[in-house]
């Protein structure tokens, strides 16, 4: 898997948003929040190739919780992102 590179991780703020960037202009119809968590994981996961059980493992690394826990939570919030087209499968 892989982030779709045409989306940027931008923090307002408090907030982190992901919004397509193509050339100088940004995009704002499709803007996508993210949690605390989701923002650190997409900071490690840009500009790599990855699958479920290496964000499991980082977060298992960062923060106190069992693999199996991080990889259910990370199957959830990628089902997202893939539904959302914010990461690549292939």
């Amino acid at each position: 898997m892989r982030l779709n590179e045409d989306l940027k991780l931008r923090e307002i703020g408090p907030y982190s948003i992901v919004v397509r960037v193509s050339g100088p202009d940004t995009d704002l119809t499709d803007v996508f929040s993210l949690n605390e968590t989701s923002a650190w994981l997409w900071k490690k996961a840009e500009g790599t190739d990855f699958t479920p059980e290496q964000l499991a493992g980082w977060l298992c690394e960062e923060y106190e919780v069992d693999m199996e826990t991080a990889l259910a939570d990370v199957k959830e919030t990628l089902d997202i992102w893939i539904r959302y087209g914010l990461v690549w499968t292939e």
